[in-house]
């Protein structure tokens, strides 16, 4: 949880173009942990 938390704190709105925080609903990445490679997703990452 804390992982998706931060996904959505690296951009902003206003550091993207106009319509593309719409365009982007998630985004899926595969991370590693202590106890595997898992699919993280963060929902509404442009924030």
């Amino acid at each position: 949880a804390q992982l998706m938390s931060e996904g959505k704190t690296v951009l902003r709105r206003d550091q993207v173009m106009e319509g593309i925080a719409e365009m982007i609903p998630e985004i899926q990445v595969e991370a590693t942990f202590p106890d595997g490679t898992k699919l993280v997703t963060v929902h509404q990452p442009i924030a």
